[in-house]
């Protein structure tokens, strides 16, 4: 039975008055830069694959190798989120293919076995060191981790809100929670391909928004600092 999953409201474009201080404040309240590139990569990721089900089924080919090495399954959506950002740091590099990471006996395949065999190995090295009496206390940067997927949600429904119509909302709403595209279209009552090409648009207009913020960000964030430097040097 799906999610009682309640209709989005109307997803408005932003009002003319704010400008592009007010969004770069706005992005600097929410996430710091490692959160923003991530809400980045993960958008881009998405958006880049050739199939529709590509990054979900990367997720499930990394749970199964999670699982077989018997990590902690606390760790597990970590693990796959930092495998999918080692692939994503290569595919904008031009150096790997996204859309063969899953094909058999392709560098591609390969690299996806090497990240997660990286990141095993970091887990159960860290676990391996880890003293006795911290083993029943949550780790030192769970606090962090949580911040960071609090940040990375506020700053996605905020690009949603921003720039998504109310049936694209809609569609990314019930896609990011496991809907088919086939049962997506049943619900919203269009045809399957019209689906597919809301999806790919959307996730186009999340990528184009989120970079923009991040560009200002940067932008804003240097300006900060010069001014500090420049402080500190007169002072």
């Amino acid at each position: 039975m799906k999610d009682d999953i309640k209709a989005p409201g109307s997803a408005s474009q932003p009002a003319a008055e704010n400008g592009p201080g007010v969004l770069a404040r706005s992005y600097k309240a929410k996430a710091g830069p490692a959160a923003m590139a991530l809400v980045i990569g993960l958008a881009a990721l998405t958006a880049q694959a050739s199939e529709t089900d590509l990054v979900r089924d990367i997720q499930r080919y990394c749970t199964v190798c999670w699982r077989n090495a018997r990590l902690d399954p606390r760790l597990w959506d970590d693990c796959t989120q930092e495998v999918c950002c080692r692939l994503l740091t290569k595919a904008r590099d031009g150096r790997l293919d996204l859309g063969q990471v899953l094909s058999d006996d392709t560098p591609e395949r390969r690299e996806l076995v090497r990240a997660i065999d990286m990141v095993r190995k970091r887990v159960q090295r860290a676990k391996r060191h880890q003293p006795i009496d911290a083993l029943a206390l949550p780790a030192p940067d769970t606090d962090q981790r949580q911040r960071e997927r609090l940040e990375l949600g506020e700053i996605l429904e905020s690009a949603r809100r921003a720039v998504l119509s109310p049936r694209q909302d809609r569609i990314v709403e019930l896609w990011m929670r496991g809907w088919s595209v086939p049962e997506i279209g049943t619900d919203l009552g269009i045809p399957v391909n019209r689906v597919s090409d809301e999806k790919y648009k959307a996730l186009r207009k999340l990528e184009l928004h989120l970079r923009n913020g991040h560009d200002e960000l940067e932008a804003f964030t240097q300006t900060q600092a010069r001014a500090e430097n420049d402080r500190r040097e007169t002072a």
